[in-house]
């Protein structure tokens, strides 16, 4: 099993998360596996916030113990099932220190990835038809780093051909992204800061239709710099690509997650999953 204990998970300040209860109710003294047991009853049922509870009992009351790397990951599936993301992350990056080997790492980078997507592409644009392209892209960035990571590692991942359908979005979203900043910059007569805008975005997203888009800017760049051999090479690239089509990227639809199947309520050991 391939170690990743370095890992940039989270995209913003989280790490002052407490691991405290969700709730000021007692949790009830029993041992590891009846606490874990409740526990995944609770989630079940669709509980989050009481499955929450006794599954937070289980990761502070026996570090290390038999059930602590499966209450970790049903933490990480609760918290963005409830979009508590800021936990989701921390909770994911911990994983990753504490179980460097463990055979679900593709599973919490997934999971690390769809939270960071969800952080910079929330409902609430959706809802009032903000374009996506403006907004800031921090989480997004980190989304795709996350997604990039579980492809190049776990290639053969249940996980991964959806993740390479994110990736696409994610890309295509950023290189709108840029092609506005490219846009504010042009009206301002930035010229510098257009060329240097397409430029990254060539190397960073050379196939959207965003760069492709941008090339024009780039060539009004150096004609308004003054700099001939650049224009004439900008001018050669706005050509060979006019006419390309593009195939239309269509934001991924929510997944359908599940725990992995060694993780659900009935067994009284958890399963250890093959390497």
């Amino acid at each position: 099993m391939r170690k990743l204990t370095s890992l940039a998970l989270v995209a913003v300040a989280a790490f002052a998360v407490s691991a405290c209860s969700s709730s000021n109710k007692e949790v009830e003294q029993a041992s590891e596996q009846e606490l874990f047991a409740i526990g995944q009853q609770h989630l079940e049922y669709g509980e989050y916030s009481d499955a929450t509870r006794y599954l937070q009992a289980v990761d502070t009351r026996y570090p290390g113990g038999t059930y602590s790397e499966q209450a970790q990951l049903n933490l990480i599936y609760v918290a963005y099932k409830t979009q508590d993301y800021t936990t989701a992350l921390v909770t994911a990056d911990r994983f990753l220190q504490q179980h460097s080997d463990s055979p679900h790492t593709d599973y919490v980078l997934y999971m690390a990835a769809l939270t960071n997507m969800s952080m910079g592409d929330n409902y609430i644009q959706d809802l009032f038809g903000i374009d996506r392209s403006t907004r800031e892209t921090t989480s997004m960035k980190t989304a795709f780093s996350n997604f990039q990571t579980l492809v190049q590692h776990f290639p053969n991942s249940q996980y991964t051909p959806d993740a390479l359908t994110r990736m696409a979005y994610i890309k295509d979203r950023l290189a709108r992204h840029e092609l506005e900043i490219a846009k504010f910059y042009a009206k301002r007569k930035a010229w510098v800061a257009v060329a240097n805008r397409v430029t990254d975005m060539l190397r960073l997203y050379p196939d959207t239709y965003s760069t492709i888009s941008a090339l024009p800017l780039m060539q009004e760049a150096y004609h308004e710099m003054g700099l001939t051999q650049l224009e004439q090479q900008a001018a050669t690239l706005v050509k060979a690509n006019e006419g390309k089509v593009f195939k239309e990227t269509e934001k991924p639809d929510e997944p359908f997650l599940s725990l992995p199947s060694w993780l659900k309520f009935g067994s009284s050991e958890p399963e250890k999953a093959a390497e």
